[in-house]
């Protein structure tokens, strides 16, 4: 890792190029991702060691094991749900609220989900989002009416979708 640094300071000399070494941070994935190692440099500065970081959208966790996290998901599709649901309820239709749901909450938590490896836990925490709001809507608490909706209104299991979305980009690469 030293040594590829090394080389990025070495790029940013010939180039004029300067790294932004505050908006830089080290993740450790491994099985010693918990020991403390010795400072990384970059442009004559220690670069911070994080356990969470932020790559395009996703949140990567420091781990033995390569890990995201889906908290962050998880509250940005709950607020976004939250304010529909306060809009759309003046409407009086459980319908409008479903398609609103659909078409601003569902791609909030689908976000880059065919591109990674998740967990069953993990997959299973879109599936409880949206029953719980499937639940607010239509004002039903017990898991058949919530599973019977879900079904009609063809909110189908999340790892389905997803499967169904890794399938379709592979279909669309190899028609290409």
């Amino acid at each position: 890792m030293r040594v590829m640094l090394h080389v990025c300071d070495i790029f940013a000399t010939e180039y004029d190029f300067k790294f932004n070494t505050t908006k830089s941070a080290v993740i450790r994935v491994g099985p010693r991702s918990n020991v403390d190692c010795a400072p990384l440099m970059l442009a004559g500065q220690n670069l911070m060691y994080v356990i969470t970081v932020k790559y395009l959208g996703v949140y990567l966790v420091a781990a033995k094991h390569f890990k995201c996290s889906m908290d962050h998901t998880r509250m940005k599709f709950y607020r976004a749900f939250n304010c529909i649901y306060a809009k759309s309820r003046a409407a009086n239709s459980e319908l409008i609220s479903v398609e609103l749901f659909r078409s601003y909450c569902l791609p909030l938590i689908l976000y880059a989900t065919e591109a990674l490896d998740l967990s069953k836990r993990v997959l299973s925490m879109p599936d409880n989002c949206i029953n719980r709001d499937v639940a607010k809507i239509f004002s039903v608490n017990d898991r058949q009416s919530i599973q019977y909706i879900t079904l009609n209104l063809n909110l189908r299991n999340i790892e389905v979708v997803i499967e169904s979305r890794k399938k379709k980009k592979f279909i669309d690469k190899l028609s290409q």
